[in-house]
């Protein structure tokens, strides 16, 4: 059950390699042992949309001229985007996102566009025009999405840093099915613009994220992001609250009984445990409220004639009753009933937060399922895509689509910081992952918990690596 990771030939943890970067030949030399990564694994993997040699110069920050990777549907000045489709075009945004814009300052630099589903529309990772993302760990299964062009980077060592972006759990599912670590800051801590084609904007639920090889790392880069730090969190003092079915859970028997063990472990590692069903967590209105707030958001940048057409596919709303069915109920785009969402959204995260009274943080998985093999759709207009493949749970079968954001949506839609790190590999030799759940804007605490479960656990170790 240890988790192994693919061997990159970078070893030295981000901040040894940050405080190494003294100077222009420190960073050309990282330049050129990333380039070199790239050149033996990127054409196994196909983890990157764009690429650039051209190391600039004159860099200063306290990322000392950090060179990261950014999904490529987040602006970058300089760099076109291409949102994963088959047409591409040469035009160059002429802003960053304000986040990425905000990290460049501090000196990081972005050397290559990572890869991603047709508008970011899929939870697996490939297109038309280059094919799929392969997982690092095992050829021939998917790394998730839609962030998965990055995790997999920094999972074969391709990428140090990854900035993707989170809707329904597009940062987490790549990370926990490559063996990686991904933060979803709190909702509204930082700016969105540039995540969108043609400046639209999400109010809610959308945040961008870095994507590392450990939580330690994403530790440092928050450190050095926000200044905020928090003392270690000893082990006997992390009260922990872990997700528990008091039914027949909705997750394949493997992962069941690898989710049965990760709870035994921590009570091993002297971690203060409680099972809990958090059954208002996923209280099938919340899936509702999630689906319209998003369809309405989205919405927005489609034409009325194609949400018309959307709301009207009723093969697609019957294979995703639990999600896909609400957004497209979203796309009426009826103003008062939004009205009415947002207030049952902020009544819902007042009261979910009764929760977090009694422990530091929330254990849940990041999904039932584990990676599979890469499969296509059975169906698929303007990147938006419908599949007929059902996995079958200790619940019956679930749908592509709702078995897959399970237990992503709940914990997307209370908006507070989420911090992803494997556990355990399946039956397929492929990783797993948790969501580490914490308080709205204490992620230097949160990182803190999750720094010290990795530490104290064999299975996520960063000394791991095979």
């Amino acid at each position: 059950m240890h988790l192994r990771r693919p061997k990159p030939l970078i070893l030295s943890p981000l901040e040894e390699v940050v405080s190494g970067l003294c100077n222009e030949t420190a960073r050309a030399e990282l330049w050129d042992q990333l380039a070199e990564t790239r050149h033996l694994k990127e054409p196994q993997i196909n983890a990157f949309e764009q690429i650039t040699s051209d190391l600039p110069k004159g860099v200063s920050g306290p990322f000392n001229g950090l060179p990261i990777t950014v999904k490529d549907q987040i602006a970058v000045a300089g760099w076109p985007r291409w949102f994963g489709l088959e047409k591409t075009t040469k035009t160059k945004d002429g802003t960053s996102a304000p986040f990425v814009k905000t990290l460049q300052d501090m000196g990081c630099v972005v050397q290559g566009k990572t890869a991603l589903p047709p508008h970011a529309l899929d939870l697996q990772t490939f297109n038309a025009r280059r094919g799929p993302t392969e997982n690092p760990h095992r050829m021939g299964f998917t790394v998730g999405g839609s962030s998965g062009g990055g995790a997999a980077a920094v999972a074969s060592g391709m990428s140090l840093l990854e900035i993707g972006a989170d809707l329904a759990g597009s940062l987490r599912l790549p990370a926990s099915w490559c063996g990686v670590s991904s933060l979803v800051p709190t909702e509204g801590r930082f700016d969105t613009n540039g995540m969108l084609p043609k400046d639209h904007l999400l109010d809610h639920f959308g945040r961008m994220g870095p994507v590392a090889r450990s939580c330690n790392e994403l530790a440092f880069f928050w450190k050095t992001l926000t200044g905020e730090t928090h003392p270690t969190t000893p082990n006997q003092n992390a009260r922990l609250l872990i997700w528990s079915s008091i039914d027949q859970a909705p997750m394949e028997q493997h992962v069941c009984d690898l989710w049965s063990w990760l709870g035994k472990t921590l009570i091993e590692n002297s971690f203060l445990v409680e099972w809990d069903c958090m059954s208002a967590l996923f209280h099938a209105d919340i899936r509702k409220l999630f689906g319209e707030i998003m369809g309405y958001e989205t919405g927005a940048m489609l034409p009325f004639f194609i949400r018309w057409l959307l709301r009207r596919d009723t093969d697609a709303i019957a294979r995703s009753p639990q999600i896909l069915k609400h957004v497209y109920q979203g796309y009426r785009r009826d103003h008062r009933q939004y009205a009415k969402n947002l207030k049952r959204l902020e009544a819902l995260r007042q009261n979910m937060l009764q929760l977090l009274e009694t422990c530091d943080a929330l254990i849940l998985p990041v999904s039932g399922i584990a990676a599979f093999p890469h499969t296509p759709p059975i169906k698929e207009r303007g990147g938006v895509r419908t599949y007929d493949k059902e996995f079958q749970t200790l619940a019956g079968p679930l749908p592509y689509l709702d078995a897959l954001t399970y237990f992503t949506v709940p914990t997307g839609v209370l908006g507070w910081p989420i911090v992803t790190l494997p556990f355990a590999v399946d039956h397929n030799g492929v990783p797993m992952g948790f969501q580490l759940v914490g308080k709205s804007n204490e992620e230097a605490k949160l990182l803190s918990i999750a720094c010290a479960l990795e530490q104290a656990m064999p299975f996520a170790s960063t000394g791991d690596e095979q």
